[in-house]
């Protein structure tokens, strides 16, 4: 699972990488609830370990963090991400559309929902969830024009959306002089081209034996028992 997961987190970690429009976009950042914050701080500590028993443990902290807040995007993000690695894209999406429907989501998580859609081959579906990507970070960038994780994110949502990978960072010398201190960053995300991000989560959920629906239940029902809780008090 160590190489699945590894594998995995390159590809997402293209979602979270930085430096440090029709309709108008919502930008405003979710409120931290501080209650939540620490359980959610505990969920990212022990998503860093690449074993099965601590993404179980990680995917129930986060459900309690979702009981407390159930509009912080970053919790949600970081469930469906953790339910990719598992080969799990169904499920993931699912997570994030639940997300979008509580207007819980953000560009990244966007993106991230529309690289899961294109997997699993909705692709209309994909470029409404790129073009819509697009739209929010181009928002976020006439906010805050030197995030490079935004503008990065938004030049793979836009080329997606197009389906045409030359579009993705296309004039290197321009992106290098307005992002002079990431050289590192760019140099690290330049040549990984969005449409390989598709390919590789293809082959990850093919070739992964993933846990069914079922399973999923009996893994969750099992870490929640050591907490003390049941699925039905996260409902």
């Amino acid at each position: 699972m160590k190489k699945i997961r590894l594998c995995t987190a390159i590809i997402i970690g293209f979602i979270f990488v930085g430096c440090t429009q029709p309709t108008p976009v919502d930008i405003t950042p979710h409120q931290i609830n501080a209650e939540a914050d620490v359980i959610y701080q505990k969920a990212l500590e022990l998503s860093t370990y690449y074993d099965l028993d601590s993404t179980k443990k990680t995917l129930v902290l986060l459900d309690r963090a979702l009981i407390i807040d159930s509009l912080n995007p970053d919790y949600y993000g970081l469930k469906a991400k953790l339910i990719s690695e598992l080969g799990n894209l169904d499920s993931a999406i699912m997570v994030l559309q639940l997300a979008d429907k509580r207007e819980a989501i953000t560009g990244e998580y966007l993106f991230q929902l529309g690289l899961f859609q294109a997997a699993k081959n909705q692709d209309d579906k994909a470029k409404q969830s790129y073009k819509r990507s697009n739209n929010y970070l181009k928002s976020v960038l006439k906010q805050y024009p030197d995030s490079l994780g935004a503008f990065i994110l938004q030049q793979a949502a836009n080329a997606l959306y197009l389906e045409e990978d030359s579009l993705y960072m296309n004039d290197v010398n321009a992106v290098r002089e307005r992002f002079s201190d990431c050289l590192m960053e760019i140099e690290m995300t330049r040549r990984l081209k969005p449409s390989y991000l598709v390919k590789r989560l293809k082959e990850i959920e093919k070739d992964y034996l993933f846990p069914s629906d079922s399973e999923m239940d009996s893994m969750i029902n099992e870490a929640l028992e050591e907490e003390g809780l049941t699925l039905e008090n996260l409902e």
